[in-house]
């Protein structure tokens, strides 16, 4: 057994068994450690320094074999396998090396046959690298995890010059941090003596021990290894080192110096293009949002005090005078006593720049008529532009306090309004009469009423007191009967300029009535129709004259303030 010509035969049993189990890595190892150990010549299986080559041979008993009986020695004369391109001596982890072999055959001895309909002389060939720690490499260690890695299977025909022929392998090998013995395997078939028998079946192998070492032992961390020159090379600006690579900077780095193995996240601007060597800043008034990861503009969002007018990314405005602007996506809000227009849309990746009250805030006359705030409220029965208008079920008196109807609503309403009639025509009756120093007063009154309901801003204590004075100009909407109904601007206007004929008419229906009653009830003959009409003419233009007189301001204001429009800042109009 231990002769140099000596074989390993196993019998067909033997060799089912040990191919069943050739997923099995340790018990593999130990059977092909067993053949290794009784095979003629060590070569690489033994001594990794050899440099002979290894024949497998299995030959079969019957056509029904299909396992056949395989013996393991140095290849006999006739069989040469040959590094062209050996694997490197300095290899290098997951950098790949350019390996070539090659088989050369003494025909005679054996002639390489193409087993099969269309098969190429060598229908396999690669090379297997086998963790060395793992035990012996053969081409039956499967292609596993852990134990063994395979190139891609090449196959192809031998060349023929006389009595020889040739074949010659090329692939690319790379391969992670571990020592390994890697061989290059090759198989073929020849002719049987007995033409009965299956063909006869070669894997040979060469083999080298190689310890491929990891980047970190020959470069500094930044720098990578060019097996083409030799040296290491620093990663440039813009880039670092990525495994054997220098790889650039992803979105939201940035690598500002050569020489490193790690980019550097930005910590306030954003980077949104690879590779790049400096963080960019964030547009005016904004920053980078909490924990973003700083790869787009959009993540720079407005600071407290300004609004994105223009959308996100294009630079924030400073926040607009009566406006409270939160910062971030929010829109401007009216502080209170402002006023804004709550109908502009806000699209906070957008913003709005079209509509035109988006940014504008007016201060209110008087300011206690807007609470302001996210929901662009206004106070209590106040709503519309400036809040100058009544929420429903709610009326307004004097043009300064605002009453909810409530359950009593229409019965406060009529009853106000009755006052009100029931005053004027207490000033008016005053007004009628021979009295100097009352008309001197009741015109100071209506002037001093007229000019408080000018937008002036009033202090919050005259409120009283302009409404007490504004009830001398028989202004329609002292008492707006907003309880018993619409009531518009519209029709204040139109019944104020009708009141005098109103008023005339109430006249006319008042001394008619007096008339009929004194004639056909009371049968007093004294009433006739001459100095009924002499009397009533008399009274009538006297008071309607008078009326006339003492409304004339608010007819006046009336009329002018149909053409007076509230102008924005931004140019509308109301």
């Amino acid at each position: 057994d231990g002769a140099p010509s000596a074989r390993l035969w196993r019998s067909s049993a033997g060799r089912a068994s040990m191919m069943k189990m050739a997923g099995m890595r340790g018990v593999h190892i130990l059977l092909l450690l067993a053949m290794v150990g009784r095979a003629s010549g060590q070569c690489y299986l033994l001594d990794a320094d050899a440099l002979c080559e290894v024949c497998w041979k299995t030959t079969y008993a019957s056509v029904s074999d299909n396992v056949g009986v395989t013996t393991v020695a140095e290849c006999p004369a006739g069989l040469v396998e040959a590094w062209d391109v050996p694997p490197p001596d300095k290899m290098i982890a997951l950098i790949s090396y350019p390996v070539k072999w090659s088989v050369n055959f003494n025909l005679t001895a054996f002639p390489v046959i193409q087993a099969g309909p269309n098969a190429n002389h060598i229908p396999h060939a690669n090379l297997h690298s086998c963790i060395a720690s793992r035990g012996v490499c053969s081409p039956f260690v499967a292609n596993s995890p852990g134990l063994s890695t395979h190139t891609k299977a090449l196959k192809s025909d031998t060349t023929v010059n006389g009595n020889s022929g040739s074949v010659t392998f090329t692939t690319d090998l790379s391969l992670t941090k571990e020592q390994y013995t890697i061989i290059a395997h090759v198989r073929f078939f020849v002719p049987p003596s007995d033409p009965s028998l299956p063909n006869i079946k070669y894997d040979m192998a060469i083999g080298a021990s190689r310890n491929v070492l990891p980047q970190t032992t020959l470069c500094e961390p930044g720098s990578v290894y060019d097996i083409a020159t030799d040296t290491c090379n620093i990663c440039p600006p813009g880039t670092h080192q990525q495994g054997p690579n220098c790889e650039m900077c992803s979105t939201g780095t940035y690598a500002p110096v050569e020489g490193l193995s790690a980019c550097i996240p930005c910590e306030a601007g954003y980077t949104d293009l690879e590779g790049q060597t400096a963080c960019l800043s964030c547009p005016e008034l904004t920053q980078r949002r909490p924990a973003s990861p700083g790869k787009s503009v959009a993540e720079c969002l407005c600071l407290p005090g300004s609004y994105a007018k223009y959308g996100v990314g294009k630079g924030c405005l400073e926040c607009p005078t009566g406006a409270v602007c939160p910062g971030g996506l929010e829109r401007p809000y009216p502080k209170r006593g402002f006023w804004g227009d709550v109908a502009c849309d806000f699209d906070p990746e957008w913003g709005n720049s079209s509509c035109p009250g988006f940014d504008s805030f007016i201060e209110c006359n008087p300011v206690t008529d807007c609470a302001g705030g996210p929901e662009f409220s206004c106070e209590a029965g106040h709503s519309g532009h400036l809040c100058k208008q009544a929420q429903p079920g709610w009326f307004i008196v004097g043009g300064a306090f605002w009453l909810e109807c409530g359950e009593t609503g229409h019965f406060v309403g009529i009853v106000g309004i009755l006052a009100v009639i029931l005053v004027w025509l207490t000033i008016n009756k005053v007004a009628s009469g021979n009295y100097d120093a009352m008309d001197i007063a009741l015109l100071f009154v209506q002037i001093t009423g007229m000019v408080s309901t000018f937008g002036l801003k009033w202090h919050s204590n005259l409120s009283l007191v302009n409404t007490a004075l504004g009830i001398a100009n028989f202004d329609v909407d002292f008492v707006t009967p907003l309880c018993l109904g619409k009531w518009t601007g519209v029709d204040s206007f139109y019944v104020q300029l009708t009141l005098p004929a109103i008023y005339a008419a109430g006249c006319l229906i008042y001394y008619g009535t007096i008339y009929l009653y004194g004639r056909y009830v009371s049968k007093n003959e004294s009433m006739s129709m001459e100095s009924w009409g002499h009397w009533f003419q008399t009274s009538l233009v006297n008071k309607v004259a008078s009326f006339v007189i003492v409304m004339y301001h608010t007819l006046c204001l009336k009329c002018f303030q149909s053409f007076s429009c509230e102008v924005f800042p931004d140019g509308r109009s109301f």
